[in-house]
C-alpha cells in the first residue's frame, strides 16, 4: 500500500505498496482450475528514491532472484520498470494423441459392403452408407477441442471433462461430430455424418466418451489435434456394444461377389462381438492404450470345391469315390492390441510408441454361441470345440457327411517401437511376422480332425487318413482367401490385423498458459502537495502462449488520500473484454460499498471511504497483440 505523509515545508512522499492480480486460467479437462497470483512489489518514489538508486538496484535484482518460480514479477519505480519471465515454452505443457484404429486411405466397394455388415451387427440395426459416404468418414478429421465443446452442448453439461464422462447417444455423439465438421468446413464429412445419424437414432443405449477417449492434457491443448472420424465412429459403436448388445448377436448375410471374393465363397453369415472396448489416449509418457478384442463368427457358403478323390478308390473294397467341400464355420478371437507412449520430445515433438499385436486364434468347427460369445468365458477348444459338417463323401454308392474341428493359435506377438516424427496424423504399423495368417492357415490344417457322419464302420479307418490329405489339399487355399479377403479387412476395420496393429498418432497437443503482465504508474510523478490529484494506470498485457479468462484485479486505496467518484475507469482497446468495476469499505472482505461524495469527510466529488477498488474482466484476453493488452486506472486526491 501506498502510504503518504505530509511535513510541513515537505511533500507527501509516497511509501511501498503492493497490488495483486487473480488470472482464471483454462480450465484442465482432468485437474481441477488452477488460479494464479502475482504479487508487484514498489520502491518508494521521488527525490528520497532517486538518491539511493545504486541501493535500490541491489534490492530488485535480489528480488528477482527469490521470485523467478513466479511467471511474471514487475518491480516498479515511477518511470522505472523491471521485469522477469520465464521463456513462453518452458511453461508449456502437452503431449501426444495416440490409438490403434482403422486408418484407411480409401474405402472401396467391398470394404463399404464390410463397414455396412459389421457395424450394423455390433449395433444389432441396419447401417447402410454408400461408399462416397465411408470415404468422407475415413479420410475426414474432426478437431478434438470443438467435438468436446459441441458434444457438452449436446448432452448439456458444463465444461468438456463432463462431457467426457457424461452418458451420451450415439446420436449426440455423432451430433457433436457434425458440429464439429461444420465448423471445419467439410461439407463432405458432415453429409455422409447426417445420412448415419438417422440409421442410430433409435437406439436408446447410452456411452460415455471417456471410455473410448482418455485424456490427461489441459483442455487448451486439444485445439491442435484431430481425431479421425473413422476412428471416433467404430470407436464408439465397439464401446456401445460392450456396453449394450449384451445377447447373441443376429447374423448379417454377405454375398461373395461383393466382398470380392465370388470365386471362393457363394455367401456368408458374419456374427460380431466386442469382448473388450478400444482406448484412445492423450496423455505424456507412459499412457497406455489399446484396441478392442472382439470375436467373429463366420458361417462360408463355399463355392463347391471337387478334389480328386480316386487315391480313395481302393480295388474290391471302396469305388467311385467323389468328395465335395460346401461349407466351414469358422471363429476368429483376436485379443487387444495394447500400446504405450514410452518418449516425447517436447520441442520436436517427435513421439516413441511401444506397440505390440493383439493374439489371433482361429476355430474350425462349431461353439456354441451360449460359450463364443459369453464374453467372461475363455476358450478352451479342448472342451468348447465340436466337430461340424463341411461337405460330403460319396464311395461305393452311398454318401455321409465330412465333418471337421480344428484349432490354430496365432504367433505369439513382440513389441516394436514405432518412431513417429510427423506432420501428424500419421500412422505405422507393428507387425509380428509377414506370414501370420498364412502360418495361421497352415496350423489350422495340421490340426484338423475329421469323421464320417454317419459312421463306414470299419471302411473309416482305410478312408480318413487318405481323405484328410484331400481335404487338406483343397480347403487350404480357399482358407487362405478367406482369411486375406475376408478376415483380416474385416479386423482392420477394427483397427485390428492378423498379426498386426495399426498405430496412429493424432496430433501433438500443446497448452502454453497465460501469462499477464501488470505495469503500473502514476500521473503527475514525483513529490506532490496536498489537494493534487493523482491518477494511478495499471496496464495489463498478456504475454503468454493462450488467452487468459476471467481476469480480476483489485487495488488499494492509497492512505492519506481520497477516491474520486467516477474516476474508476477501463480501456479495453479491441481486447474485446467488458469490465465491472466495484467497490470496498472493509479493506477488501466485502464489495458491495457505493462510493458517496463526501463520505467520510471528504470534499465534494470525492470519497473517504473507499479502501480496495476492483475490476472484474469479462471474456477472454487474447495473447496476441493488438488484443491482448488494457488499461485500468482510478484517481485519488492528496489529503
Amino acid at each position: 500500500m501506498i502510504r503518504l505523509s505530509r511535513s510541513k515545508g515537505s511533500s507527501a512522499t509516497p511509501q511501498p505498496r503492493r497490488d495483486e492480480m487473480f488470472i482464471a486460467h483454462r480450465p484442465s479437462l482432468n485437474p481441477k482450475p488452477i488460479y494464479g497470483r502475482q504479487k508487484n512489489h514498489y520502491a518508494t518514489k521521488g527525490a528520497d528514491s532517486l538518491c539511493c538508486a545504486a541501493s535500490y538496484k541491489h534490492f530488485a535484482a535480489t528480488r528477482l532472484n527469490r521470485l523467478r518460480g513466479y511467471a511474471l514479477v514487475v518491480l516498479v519505480v515511477v518511470g522505472i520498470i523491471v521485469t522477469t519471465c520465464s521463456a513462453a515454452h518452458s511453461a508449456c505443457s502437452g503431449g501426444p494423441c495416440v490409438g490403434a484404429g482403422p486408418r484407411l486411405a480409401s474405402v472401396d466397394s467391398s470394404r463399404s459392403v464390410l463397414l455396412n455388415a459389421l457395424l450394423g451387427d455390433l449395433l444389432g440395426t441396419s447401417v447402410n452408407l454408400t461408399v462416397a459416404d465411408w470415404n468422407a468418414v475415413a479420410q475426414g478429421d474432426v478437431n478434438l477441442a470443438s467435438y468436446l465443446n459441441a458434444l457438452q452442448t449436446q448432452v448439456g453439461v458444463s465444461s468438456p471433462s463432463q462431457a467426457l464422462s457424461a452418458n451420451a447417444t450415439l446420436a449426440q455423439l455423432v451430433s457433436a461430430m457434425i458440429v464439429a465438421a461444420q465448423a471445419d468446413g467439410n461439407t463432405a464429412l458432415v453429409n455422409a455424418l447426417n445420412s448415419l445419424k438417422p440409421q442410430v437414432a433409435g437406439l436408446s443405449g447410452t456411452i460415455r466418451l471417456g471410455d473410448l477417449l482418455s485424456v490427461s492434457l489441459p483442455n487448451g491443448a486439444l485445439s491442435s489435434v484431430r481425431i479421425n472420424a473413422l476412428d471416433l465412429v467404430t470407436g464408439a459403436i465397439q464401446l456401445y456394444n460392450y456396453r449394450n448388445v449384451l445377447t447373441t448377436p443376429s447374423p448379417v448375410t454377405i454375398s461373395g461377389s461383393a466382398l470380392g471374393l465370388g470365386s471362393v465363397i457363394n455367401s456368408v453369415q458374419l456374427y460380431a462381438q466386442i469382448i473388450e472396448p478400444p482406448t484412445y489416449v492423450c496423455g505424456g509418457v507412459g499412457t497406455q492404450f489399446h484396441t478392442g478384442a472382439v470375436r467373429v463368427k463366420l458361417n462360408i457358403d463355399l463355392v463347391d470345391l471337387q478334389p480328386n478323390a480316386s487315391a480313395l478308390n481302393v480295388p474290391l473294397t471302396i469305388s467311385e469315390a467323389s468328395v465335395t467341400i460346401a461349407q466351414v464355420q469358422l471363429y476368429v478371437e483376436v485379443a487387444r492390441a495394447e500400446g504405450t507412449i514410452a518418449a516425447v520430445d517436447a520441442v520436436s515433438h517427435a513421439v516413441t510408441v511401444q506397440a505390440t499385436p493383439g493374439v489371433a486364434d482361429l476355430y474350425l468347427g462349431t461353439i456354441s454361441d451360449s460359450v463364443f460369445f459369453n464374453r467372461s468365458h475363455v476358450i478352451d477348444a479342448s472342451t468348447d470345440l465340436d466337430y461340424s459338417t463341411i461337405g460330403t463323401l460319396s464311395v461305393n454308392a452311398t454318401t455321409v457327411n465330412i465333418q471337421a474341428k480344428s484349432y490354430a493359435r496365432g504367433q505369439a506377438p513382440f513389441t516394436s517401437s514405432l518412431f513417429f516424427t510427423g506432420p501428424y496424423p500419421q500412422t505405422q504399423t507393428a507387425s509380428t511376422s509377414a506370414a501370420f495368417a498364412s502360418n495361421l492357415v497352415d496350423s489350422l490344417v495340421t490340426n484338423l480332425s475329421l469323421r464320417l457322419s454317419p459312421s463306414l464302420g470299419a471302411l473309416d479307418s482305410i478312408i480318413l487318413p487318405t481323405l484328410k490329405t484331400i481335404v487338406n489339399g483343397a480347403i487350404t487355399p480357399a482358407l487362405n482367401s478367406i482369411l486375406t479377403g475376408l478376415v483380416d479387412p474385416l479386423l482392420e476395420l477394427l483397427g485390428i490385423r492378423l498379426g498386426e496393429v495399426d498405430v496412429t498418432v493424432f496430433g501433438y497437443g500443446e497448452y502454453c498458459p497465460p501469462n499477464v503482465t501488470l505495469v503500473k504508474s502514476v500521473s503527475p510523478g514525483g513529490a506532490q502537495m496536498p489537494g493534487a490529484d493523482l491518477l494511478y494506470s495499471i496496464v495489463f498485457t498478456n504475454t503468454g502462449g493462450s488467452a487468459a479468462s476471467n481476469m480480476v484485479i483489485t487495488d488499494p486505496v492509497p492512505a492519506n488520500t481520497d477516491f474520486k467518484m467516477g474516476s474508476a475507469t477501463a480501456a479495453l482497446g479491441t481486447s474485446g473484454l467488458s469490465v465491472a468495476v466495484t467497490y470496498s469499505n472493509d479493506g477488501g472482505a466485502t464489495w458491495t460499498y457505493t462510493p458517496a461524495s463526501g463520505a467520510g469527510g471528504a470534499r465534494a466529488n470525492y470519497d473517504r471511504v473507499v479502501t480496495n477498488i476492483r475490476w472484474s474482466l469479462s471474456g477472454n484476453l487474447s495473447q496476441t497483440s493488438p488484443n491482448n493488452s488494457g488499461t485500468i486506472s482510478f484517481t485519488v486526491q492528496i489529503r
